[in-house]
């Protein structure tokens, strides 16, 4: 959780952006206000807006009432949307995703897929996970993860776990028709990027090849410690 800290904080402001902006209105409009009906300087005008200063009066109660409203409206609406977000932990997850640049995104969830995971997480390497079978990425869900719990042959889920800002995909699917599709969906979004693929089936290997794919690991290579070192050199 604490290692995405900074992306969750400006996920979290760019969601409260209204509430933020009706907040520096009320005060805007507080500072008119006392300025021109209290005939304050504009320094005072606007410490009382903000609530530094007490004026005397009507207009001050008026104001402290329904100053009190605005911001107890304002509290409860990020309160309640941060209660849908941990009640929807899978979309908290995908906006996380959608945040991330210079990563590395794993395709597939499988005992390969997983020990990249770890060994990402374990490095502090920025990372996406895209796996459909949500029991399979419940734990990394839970924990907060970048995860994106969809079919990865859906090119609106290669761009939510941001293909176009990734350095390095790598499937490790066992799907044929997955790596297929990913690979050529990815290299149209992403010119630039490495992309590895481990393929059971050799003789796919040049059609792979031929969509876009840098390397294609046979099931008869040491397919992790091939991938490891992709990993240390995109950066």
């Amino acid at each position: 959780m604490r290692r995405f800290f900074w992306i969750r904080l400006s996920i979290f402001l760019r969601q409260s952006r209204w509430g933020f902006a009706l907040l520096a209105l009320w005060f805007a409009l507080g500072t008119i206000a006392f300025y021109c009906f209290k005939q304050l300087s504009l320094t005072d005008a606007f410490l009382s807006a903000v609530y530094f200063r007490v004026q005397p009066g009507s207009l001050w109660a008026l104001y402290a009432f329904w100053g009190q409203c605005v911001l107890f409206g304002i509290v409860v609406s990020i309160f309640i949307l941060q209660a849908l977000q941990r009640y929807n932990p899978q979309e908290g997850c995908r906006m996380l995703a959608s945040e991330m640049k210079d990563h590395v995104i794993v395709v597939g969830h499988s005992h390969l897929g997983a020990r990249l995971v770890e060994h990402l997480r374990q490095s502090a390497r920025a990372y996406v996970l895209i796996d459909k079978d949500p029991a399979a990425v419940d734990d990394l869900v839970r924990a907060g993860e970048p995860v994106v719990v969809d079919d990865a042959k859906q090119e609106s889920t290669l761009v939510d776990a941001g293909i176009e800002r990734a350095n390095l995909l790598v499937i490790t699917s066992n799907n044929i028709e997955t790596a297929l599709l990913v690979t050529k969906r990815a290299r149209e979004r992403n010119k630039k990027a490495a992309i590895v693929v481990r393929c059971y089936l050799d003789e796919f290997t040049e059609i792979l090849e031929s969509l876009g794919a840098n390397e294609v690991i046979s099931s008869s290579k040491s397919a992790f410690n091939e991938i490891a070192t992709h990993i240390g050199t995109a950066r």
